[in-house]
């Protein structure tokens, strides 16, 4: 992996996280429902494993695209039913979505970080997507690292 992409996903897996933990902060002091509370904390651990992701990749530290690459693929899938829905992105995202009943292909993108979850709402439509600028980074970032393997 080039130096000035190792920096670009670094900033961007580093600065996400932390934009990602202020937003569920603010979420959570917005929430009543301690099941709530729990989604919230969850997606601000994940968040803040992502600022650790950025800080090694910035650092150059030894299997941090590994890590960084778990991170990305967290990223990719986005879904959505009655029972249970899932979407987290940091720092970027460019979304593709197929919503069935009815036939609906959506796309979305966003620079910032954002996530979404539902639980047992039976008006929530059936969806499921990909986040392709996340894998676009897993790819690289899968690609790097093996490039720097001895």
């Amino acid at each position: 992996m080039k130096i000035w992409q190792r920096r670009a996903i670094g900033i961007l897996t580093l600065g996400g996280g932390s934009i990602g933990i202020a937003a569920a902060i603010t979420l959570l002091l917005t929430r009543t429902n301690p099941i709530e509370w729990i989604f919230c904390i969850a997606f601000m651990a994940v968040y803040a494993w992502g600022v650790w992701c950025g800080v090694r990749l910035l650092e150059g530290q030894l299997g941090a695209e590994r890590s960084s690459l778990r991170y990305w693929l967290a990223q990719v899938p986005a879904f959505g039913s009655p029972l249970l829905g899932y979407f987290l992105s940091s720092g970027f995202h460019t979304t593709v979505s197929v919503q069935f009943a009815p036939l609906k292909l959506n796309g979305n993108f966003l620079l910032g970080s954002t996530f979404n979850y539902s639980l047992f709402q039976p008006n929530q439509p059936w969806f499921i997507g990909v986040n392709v600028f996340a894998v676009a980074v897993a790819w690289l970032l899968a690609r790097g690292g093996q490039q720097s393997a001895p």
